[in-house]
């Protein structure tokens, strides 16, 4: 039986301080220790929500409504060919509805999609409501909460509409990962002796994790008409898990799984 997890908040936006493994060769595994490893560099495990591993048995993500299929199923299918083809976990967008209610776990591997104005309440706000698999405590699932506020303002995050739709993009991708296990991996990089808010690992080009909490630890500086607009160096990339740091975090997740069996 599968078990709630406590709500994990993914990001805080604008105007707030905040995928059976594909053909042999399709993913090149990274090699894993001999124990299970819970964090490595820019990625997390979300331990404190009960979550270890990652199956490799498929996922499906479904959605609550039409409303949420018609608005948001593209926006995971960049993430869920990804994680297909280079972590060797199955993912399928489907078209399917699904009215599993807040508060109970969904079917065994259903990723479900709600498209809900301030699901907690607050602006700019979308959550994640993992479940855990009591047996091996791998992701089971569970309701993923997106806040319409970013489509019913068509410039929440930039007037810029393609930095708009990459801050669109990246937000569903980080909710995902908190549905596959992976918390936010901030850490103290300058060594004051706190965790802050945007504080994680940069990779090349100075991209950091895109489950870096919040706004994928990109700054949100104060515009020329106190506008707060996120500066989006993540274009080129949006809505894709990082290579450097997200990725090989999953594919431990993956490791895990079968390391945790032993």
């Amino acid at each position: 039986m599968p078990t709630p997890s406590r709500r994990s908040h993914a990001r805080i936006l604008t105007l707030l301080a905040l995928v059976t493994v594909l053909l042999a060769g399709a993913f090149t595994p990274t090699a894993h220790a001999a124990s299970p490893v819970y964090s490595g560099p820019g990625w997390k495990a979300l331990t404190k929500d009960s979550i270890y591993s990652l199956s490799p048995d498929p996922y499906t993500v479904v959605f609550a409504n039409t409303t949420a299929r018609t608005r948001l199923a593209k926006y995971f299918k960049t993430p869920a060919i990804q994680v297909t083809r280079t972590v060797g976990v199955p993912i399928t967008v489907t078209s399917t509805i699904d009215t599993t209610p807040a508060g109970t776990c969904p079917t065994y591997h259903r990723i479900v999609v709600h498209y809900t104005h301030q699901p907690l309440g607050q602006r700019g706000m979308s959550s994640a409501w993992p479940c855990y698999r009591i047996s091996d405590g791998s992701a089971w699932g569970g309701h993923l909460y997106m806040d319409s506020e970013y489509w019913e303002q068509p410039a929440w995050f930039s007037t810029n509409r393609t930095v708009n739709e990459a801050w669109r993009r990246d937000i569903s991708t980080h909710e995902l990962g908190h549905m596959l296990g992976l918390d936010h991996p901030n850490t103290d990089v300058d060594r004051d002796g706190k965790v802050e808010a945007q504080e994680c690992v940069r990779g090349a080009g100075g991209l950091k994790p895109i489950m870096c909490s919040p706004n994928r630890g990109l700054k949100v500086p104060t515009g020329p008409t106190g506008t707060r607009v996120p500066v989006a160096y993540n274009a080129m990339t949006a809505g894709s898990f990082t290579k450097a740091f997200d990725l090989p975090g999953l594919r431990q997740m993956l490791a895990n799984y079968r390391l945790r069996q032993n």
